[in-house]
């Protein structure tokens, strides 16, 4: 891992969603890197060496062993999966259903083996590996990711005390369990795109000249 050159091999990366974030710090935009550490992302489109709402806050990585595959496994599939999601016949982008998290699932999936990713992810666990095992990039990461929270706070505080703070509680409890509730539920009914489920393989051959890491 190189946080100077924002290279992160063989990881999953994610950042805050502004203003979302303030009131929800686990609702985030995620991406994934290959084994030089180019992170890739979807938003209807896919963005290389970049992410949509900013460089990664935190990471997790995975060791190629215990996802039972090799460097040259994971470059392929990451081509693959971003073949299907740049192309005409791929999925089309919306937060409630087909959204970041949908690429990296499928492409967690398609991996197989008999470790980490044996075709076990889904929105759910992949926001649980990031709460559990996610790493901050730096302390800005950090900042970034629960400062807008406690700045709510004080805010609240300031504005009519004790009070307000309870107040903005109970809102935040409203906003989160909203989101928690539809996540959670859309992913335990079968949702495809909490899974990262299209067509009938998870991913289709990369197209000619689709290839990860390359310039």
């Amino acid at each position: 891992v190189n946080h100077a050159a924002r290279r992160y091999p063989v990881c999953i990366v994610w950042t805050p969603i502004h203003p979302i974030s303030w009131l929800a710090p686990y609702v985030g935009h995620v991406g994934v890197c290959s084994t030089d550490g180019v992170v890739y992302d979807w938003t209807g489109v896919i963005n290389r060496d970049r992410m949509a709402f900013g460089w990664p806050a935190r990471y997790v990585q995975f060791k190629l062993a215990e996802v039972d595959c090799t460097a040259e496994d994971w470059d392929a599939k990451l081509a693959a999966a971003v073949s299907l999601f740049d192309g005409y016949d791929g999925p089309r982008y919306n937060f409630v259903s087909w959204n970041c998290h949908s690429f990296i699932v499928l492409f967690l999936n398609s991996l197989g083996g008999k470790g980490q990713c044996a075709g076990r992810w889904n929105l759910v666990t992949i926001c649980g590996l990031f709460l559990a095992a996610g790493r901050f990039t730096s302390l800005g990461g950090f900042v970034g990711t629960w400062g807008p929270l406690a700045l709510c706070y004080a805010a609240a505080l300031g504005a009519a005390g004790w009070e307000g703070v309870q107040r903005f509680f109970r809102v935040s409890c409203l906003v989160n369990a909203v989101i928690i509730l539809w996540f959670a539920l859309a992913t335990a009914v079968g949702v495809r795109g909490m899974h990262g489920r299209w067509g009938t393989q998870s991913c289709a051959k990369p197209a000619i000249g689709v290839a990860v890491g390359a310039p």
